[in-house]
């Protein structure tokens, strides 16, 4: 069963492997050193049956660049390499899960690049007793 901190320690190790930049808690608002990544997942949903649960889930990876003052070709390559990091597969354990809809955006010196994923997940089983023997009554 793949947890949503499996899949934010995948991709932590991703980026960690690819850039060897900091990736960051979201708990940090200051003080961070620059460059750095920022990881958080967002508009979770997961949806149940019986046998098996349905997550999906946005992948928001934010890159604060070396300066903040002048950044426009660092952001776009920055984008780029991300783009060929996530490109059609995300690997979590021994799964490779499909990614959707990848999209970047530049706000204030700031890229935030995202993307879809959505996959099926079986639920653990659980280990019921077995009735041993049933006695009725015709009624």
């Amino acid at each position: 069963m793949i947890t949503y901190k499996d899949i934010k320690l995948a991709i932590n190790s991703k980026l960690i492997s690819k850039f060897n930049i900091e990736v960051n808690s979201n708990d940090v608002k200051e003080g961070f050193s620059r460059p750095s990544f920022f990881v958080s997942l967002d508009n979770i949903n997961p949806s149940a049956t019986v046998d098996q649960v349905e997550k999906s889930l946005t992948i928001r990876i934010n890159y604060f660049p070396t300066d903040k003052d002048n950044f426009s070709l660092e952001l776009l390559d920055i984008q780029e390499q991300l783009e060929d990091l996530f490109n059609l597969k995300l690997e979590v354990l021994d799964r490779l899960i499909n990614i959707d809809e990848v999209n970047a955006l530049t706000t204030d010196g700031v890229l935030e690049f995202s993307f879809d994923i959505s996959f099926y997940d079986g639920k653990e089983e659980i280990d019921y007793p077995l009735m041993h023997e049933l006695e009725y009554e015709k009624g």
